[in-house]
């Protein structure tokens, strides 16, 4: 009996579609499948001189605790690219559940309200569940979105609230 490789290969009935990639895989049916992955949010932060630059992201991932290591994604279109470089301090606040109002604030392109930051060089956002103080050790890119590696330099615990969380294309919480 012979055996023959098994066509693991998935298809979404598409093929002629010209926004298919070689995957069979549209873009839209890709991050459809994705929303249902539930991931923390939080505030990316680097200071400008006087002036915070922020986004909400839900990208974050430890590389490793030893030397402490993260990274966020963000694409190529994110206001805060040009200013995460290398060597740069940078603020990654881990939202609690009820910072919503900041999360979308943040999500916001032209972001409006008072700054929830407080005065470190990596800023973080005051009353978050988490504040990563991080150095930026590299960026790079990555299928025209941005990968950054940051060095953890301190973690400030700050509240004992539940993580906001984001799911399916809208905050939730572990309450629901």
């Amino acid at each position: 009996m012979s055996r023959r490789p098994v066509d693991a290969r998935i298809s979404t009935g598409r093929e002629e579609d010209p926004e298919v990639g070689r995957s069979g895989l549209t873009a839209a049916d890709f991050r459809e499948a994705l929303s249902h992955w539930a991931s923390g949010v939080t505030i990316v932060a680097v200071r400008d001189g006087d002036e915070v630059h922020a986004i909400t992201v839900s990208s974050l991932t430890s590389v490793s605790a030893d030397p402490p290591t993260v990274l966020v994604s963000l694409s190529a279109s994110a206001r805060v690219l040009p200013f995460v470089v290398t060597g740069m301090p940078v603020g990654i606040s881990i939202l609690a559940d009820d910072q919503r109002g900041l999360a979308t604030i943040f999500a916001d392109s032209y972001p409006v309200g008072p700054s929830p930051f407080g005065g470190e060089a990596a800023p973080l956002v005051e009353g978050a569940l988490v504040g990563l103080s991080c150095r930026v050790s590299e960026v790079m890119e990555i299928a025209g979105s941005h990968v950054v590696a940051a060095r953890v330099e301190t973690a400030r615990v700050g509240s004992s609230q539940l993580p906001l969380l984001y799911h399916r294309r809208g905050y939730r919480t572990l309450d629901g």
